[in-house]
């Protein structure tokens, strides 16, 4: 029914060109406005699932730990040079309206206590609060005790044998400056990182015996920023460049490629549009693993491109290829509309361009470019170097891919999730761009990155004040002053009361939150692509031929990242919709090409295959270019993806076949 309908459309465009031309003018336009009217940011906690009240207690977490300073490192042998450069530095600082601190043992509490080393699930007794008052009082009576009293007046229980200072150093100065701008406001903290990077060389080349540079929170967020627009330049420039050689070398006709990327680019434009309707500013990042989506998107066009090389009109081309194109689209679309649900807000958005993107790439290859093809055949250069139809007739290839799946499914049980295994990394320092000497400074000085080891105090507002009164009594007869350790009741006061939230242990749960979404995605995508197969086939045996593949993709996938110690993160756990919308895809014209030469007698695979093998190596250049990426966490895109994809596609041009003839066997099919 559906399939008529579209002819019948086909057909009345046919002869009213003019129609065309002007639906295609009155809905470019307002694309055009929305998309050019998107903003950008660079913000890598969008990905997180937290709330707005989570979100803004992580900003004000950042401002009470100081996350936004710039810290200035000045490294050198003689003492005297070093001062005189940092009076240099503090000189055209001021000049510029800022104002270059000192650190101090009390400031860096903040950064080496880990804000508090009173994570109590139980109040200690009398007797153990004694005992530790008595070894600080007799560590500060120790010759050089008394420089270590703001770090216990910080926290009376701190292990001091554990504590470093990087001001210890004979051979560093340290001093920072407060960005106002907050440490992941990329923007505005990218210029001002760059004016004090000038005023660092500056100096630099008047005391060319030391090694000035900073450091903090904010140099690393610029740095990051800087890395993923570098390297997205880059992989997408080079994938470009090898996607349309690869077009070229398989479409002699230069007409055939402008069609395939007018067809994608319609579709970006669509994206892009709904993510502004959608909202105002969207993370650069998602557009950047957005571009993975070309390599799905090219599926439509080159499909019906392909196929017309085998038919005598655009028409018959449209009818035969129809059914496939629009199944795939919606269990495709299915797959990535099961972000949306999502509580992060870059997952949200991910989720309306990556629908948006191939509903609209659909529509133009249904309703637009047949009347741009030329009723010629295509003419096409085959690419044979993993034919489908060659692997089917190898006859150990089935047989061992039956094997490798029952051993690695074995490896799955007795190594995997289930018992010491994880799929999912929640360390947001593992997707960090960091230079090695940045990775030092921050070491030196537990400096706040994105993250630091902490947790909340699990005890409530009624047991801190018992505390206190037992410390104060314990103090007192120790012999502290009753307002010795002020700034620490005051810090479990706040914590109790829930005004301090420690920064790593809301990054953990919101990504260990993400992680759990990671089997939300997985069984949602599994039930809405088998149903659609289901709908569209109309029969269960044959939405299993269509689904089995990308079920044992999935054992081969996870038991090989176990097999390499390879994780998801918060960004490249994207991919397991990426790689059912493919997959899907892949399954679906080779099921349907299956019955077609079943009820026709008539060869179809061939093209099918063709084209799905275009597609597979289109996207493996166009995602697997990533693994060439110095960012950490979009050189894991890339390298996950290279192992997702290529298994795939082996899945799909070989398991299909098998499970066919299989159901042949047992069931009737209707001619």
């Amino acid at each position: 029914m559906l399939k008529t309908s579209l002819l019948h459309i086909y057909d009345w465009l046919q002869n009213h060109r003019k129609w065309l031309v002007g639906c295609v003018v009155a809905v470019l336009v307002p694309l055009i406005v929305l998309a050019v009217t998107l903003r950008y940011n660079e913000d890598i906690f969008d990905f997180l699932p937290a709330t707005e009240e989570e979100k803004q207690a992580l900003n004000e977490l950042q401002a009470q730990q100081s996350a936004a300073r710039l810290v200035l490192v000045i490294e050198g042998e003689e003492e005297d040079l070093r001062y005189d450069a940092q009076d240099a530095i503090e000189e055209r600082l001021a000049m510029s309206g800022y104002q270059l601190e000192e650190f101090d043992l009390s400031d860096l509490s903040n950064y080496q206590l880990s804000i508090v080393n009173y994570q109590l699930s139980i109040i200690p007794s009398p007797e153990a609060i004694r005992a530790t008052l008595e070894r600080d009082k007799a560590i500060l009576n120790t010759p050089g005790g008394s420089s270590l009293a703001p770090l216990i007046q910080q926290d009376p229980f701190i292990d001091l044998s554990t504590f470093h200072s990087p001001l210890s150093t004979t051979q560093r100065n340290y001093a920072y400056v407060e960005s106002p701008y907050g440490a992941t406001e990329t923007k505005r903290n990218a210029a001002l990182v760059d004016s004090l990077q000038a005023i660092a060389e500056e100096v630099a080349k008047v005391y060319p015996n030391l090694h000035i540079r900073w450091t903090g929170a904010p140099v690393i967020s610029v740095g990051n920023a800087q890395r993923i627009k570098t390297d997205t330049m880059l992989c997408i420039s080079l994938s470009l460049v090898l996607i349309i050689g690869l077009l070229t070398y398989a479409f002699p006709r230069k007409r055939d490629i402008f069609l395939i990327l007018l067809a994608v680019s319609f579709g970006w434009l669509v994206g892009m549009a709904v993510l502004r309707i959608v909202t105002p500013s969207v993370s650069a990042i998602v557009l950047g693993i957005g571009s993975v989506l070309i390599g799905i998107a090219v599926n439509y066009p080159l499909h019906l491109l392909v196929h017309q090389r085998y038919t005598t009109s655009v028409r018959q081309t449209l009818e035969e290829v129809l059914s496939p194109l629009v199944i795939g689209n919606i269990t495709t679309v299915g797959a990535f509309l099961a972000l949306i649900p999502l509580q992060a807000t870059a997952m949200r958005h991910l989720g309306f361009f990556a629908a948006s993107m191939l509903i609209g790439t659909i529509l133009f290859c249904i309703f637009i470019l047949p009347h741009l093809m030329s009723a010629e055949p295509t003419p096409i250069r085959e690419i044979k170097m993993v034919h489908g139809k060659c692997l089917n007739r190898k006859w150990f290839v089935q047989p061992s891919i039956i094997l490798l799946t029952l051993l690695l499914g074995g490896y799955l049980l007795v190594n995997g999730k289930w018992t010491n295994g994880t799929w999912f990394d929640s360390d947001m320092r593992h997707i960090n761009y960091m230079t090695a000497e940045q990775r030092e400074d921050m070491s030196a000085f537990n400096l706040n990155e994105p993250t630091v080891n902490c947790q909340l105090s699990t005890i409530n507002s009624q047991e801190v004040e018992t505390l206190i009164a037992t410390l104060q009594q314990e103090a007192e007869e120790v012999g502290f002053k009753p307002e010795a350790f002020e700034p620490f009741y005051t810090r479990l006061r706040q914590s109790a009361s829930n005004e301090q939230i420690v920064n790593n242990q809301m990054v953990n749960s919101l990504v260990s939150r993400l992680s759990a979404e990671f089997d939300y995605l997985g069984l949602v995508c599994s039930i809405i692509v088998f149903a659609f197969l289901w709908i569209s086939f109309r029969r269960f045996g044959l939405a299993l031929i269509a689904f089995i593949p990308m079920a044992l993709s999935w054992v081969w996938i996870l038991a090989i990242m176990q097999l390499f110690g390879l994780q998801f993160n918060i960004v490249n756990i994207i991919l397991a919709t990426f790689i059912f919308g493919q997959g899907d895809d892949y399954t679906i014209f080779i099921v349907e090409g299956l019955l077609y030469e079943y009820r026709t007698g008539k060869p179809i695979l061939p093209q099918y295959r063709q084209s799905i093998l275009l597609s597979a190596l289109i996207m493996l250049v166009g995602i697997g270019i990533l693994v060439f990426a110095v960012h950490p966490a979009m050189h894991s895109l890339g390298l996950i993806a290279l192992i997702g994809m290529s298994i795939v596609l082996l899945m799909a041009v070989t398991v299909p076949p098998l499970l066919f003839r299989l159901y042949q066997r047992f069931f009737t099919l209707p001619k």
